[in-house]
């Protein structure tokens, strides 16, 4: 009868040990910046994300929005030409990532038109009964940086409300990074301490959320 407490206990740690190992797993993060400018901060700002993410653990991969040969989207085009095949490529790399990073100026208070069109594209092409099904099952963090004060914190809503419009799990906890022409280093790294901790604990709930979650990611083409 002693033994009977003895086996439970070890069938019960042999379950969490189970269970452990199937729900947590390596994400992988895409990271991308809405500014194809040569020496954009937000470009610096993904990559300073980036390293925050590596050294979580997480695999990474930053998607340049501008290496995507993608036209203005136009629903005639669509429907004479289909999806362009830049597009499939793209959605095909988001929808092979747990999570997004996504840093963006904001134009006239709005985000870019880069941005703002890759993600229209991406909305389109699915399968009937598919709708969105590049952003299902995914989660975000959105971030900003400028060279004005407010860090293109202007941007932050309208990304933030574009993405869940689609299904996105956006975390509340976002950066905007302000000063952002003397924000970094010669390494990538953000030089203010506030700054960095606060982009550390975004990724950090990033990487932790997407670390346990069902995985949603199909494998890039």
């Amino acid at each position: 009868q002693t033994l009977y407490p003895f086996i439970i206990i070890m069938s019960f740690s042999a379950l969490a040990k189970r269970s452990f190992s199937t729900q947590f797993r390596t994400p992988v993060i895409a990271l991308m910046s809405g500014s194809a400018r040569e020496g954009s901060v937000n470009t610096k700002l993904i990559h300073a994300a980036e390293t925050v993410a590596k050294g979580l653990g997480a695999e990474t991969k930053v998607i340049d929005l501008g290496g995507y040969d993608m036209p203005i989207y136009n629903q005639d085009f669509e429907a004479s030409s289909g999806i362009p095949d830049a597009v499939q490529q793209l959605k095909a790399d988001l929808q092979s990532a747990d999570g997004w990073i996504v840093a963006s100026p904001e134009y006239n208070g709005f985000s870019t038109p880069l941005l703002l069109n890759a993600v229209t594209w991406c909305s389109r092409g699915d399968l009937d009964g598919e709708m969105y099904a590049t952003f299902k099952g995914k989660s975000a963090v959105v971030l900003s940086a400028s060279p004005g004060a407010m860090g293109g914190m202007r941007s932050l809503n309208p990304n933030r409300q574009l993405l869940t419009n689609l299904g996105v799990s956006v975390l509340p906890d976002s950066v905007a990074v302000g000063g952002a022409f003397g924000a970094f280093d010669d390494s990538g790294a953000l030089t203010n301490e506030g700054q960095n901790a606060m982009l550390q604990g975004a990724v950090e709930k990033l990487f932790y959320q997407t670390q346990t979650l069902p995985t949603a990611r199909l494998p890039a083409r």
